[in-house]
């Protein structure tokens, strides 16, 4: 498959955008996108979205920055992913992309057999599914008129292998890859990724070290926790781009950093 040419007037979504891989991958791909581009930043917090859109218009002053905060999960979710999805304009963006990067750990604390609350549980797949498929749909609603548009899917190495004490993470990332696979199989004129960033050095990997029940997968945090071992966002950020650039994936598939 050609390589994409990605340097054309874009309207781009990314959410989880405040801080970590999110924040990396809005800058990237701003870096990335032509004139005209308009860059959608969500997140629940005001206050790191504020510090995105700055480092955006610092590298990238030839694109505009939307900030929409609120919870893509929360009880007014539809008209928030309106308003996260108003396009300007359509005629005047050749692509669309939207980055589905907002996603929780979740209880790690308990295993499997000790996961008993039904409200935990339904709230997670709230956060970590649901909201994602209404979100995307909402993104295909508003841009039907634009002719290119690309789907990523941010993954884990969770979605394919178990992690004891992970079941609503590994659960949550395998629903979300086989969906988009799904939506790649309807839209094969769509551009369809679900990308694993490897381990990253955010606040996630201090969480698990902290709290992750089973000892050996609490151990495996731990020591990228203390030896500062795990990556930077903005390297795999940078990789996911490429990924995108270079436009050789097959459709829905899950491409890790290390591939």
């Amino acid at each position: 498959m050609a390589a994409a040419d990605l340097k054309v007037a874009t309207f781009c979504v990314v959410t989880g955008a405040s801080k970590g891989l999110g924040q990396a991958l809005a800058i990237n791909l701003a870096e990335t996108v032509g004139d005209g581009s308009l860059i959608v930043v969500t997140a629940r917090g005001e206050g790191g979205l504020n510090d995105t859109k700055k480092k955006i218009e610092a590298t990238a002053p030839h694109v505009e920055v939307k900030i929409v905060a609120g919870d893509i999960a929360g009880p007014y979710s539809d008209e928030l992913h309106k308003r996260i999805c108003a396009v300007p304009s359509p005629q005047s963006f050749k692509h669309a992309i939207i980055v589905h990067n907002a996603a929780s750990l979740g209880d790690v604390s308990k295993l499997t057999s000790e996961l008993s609350d039904p409200k935990v549980i339904t709230d997670y797949y709230q956060m970590n599914v649901s909201s994602v498929l209404c979100l995307n749909s909402q993104f295909f609603s508003a841009t039907g008129s634009i002719v290119r548009r690309t789907v990523v899917n941010i993954t884990s190495l969770c979605a394919l292998q178990p992690f004891k004490s992970w079941a609503l993470y590994c659960g949550g990332k395998a629903a979300r890859d086989m969906i988009f696979k799904v939506l790649a199989q309807e839209q094969p004129d769509v551009r369809v990724l679900s990308y694993a960033p490897g381990p990253l050095q955010t606040e996630m990997v201090e969480y698990a070290a902290q709290n992750t029940a089973d000892p050996d997968i609490r151990a495996f945090f731990v020591g990228l926790s203390k030896n500062r071992t795990a990556l930077d966002p903005d390297e795999s950020a940078k990789k996911m781009v490429k990924l995108l650039l270079d436009n050789k994936f097959e459709n829905g598939a899950h491409v890790d950093f290390y591939d």
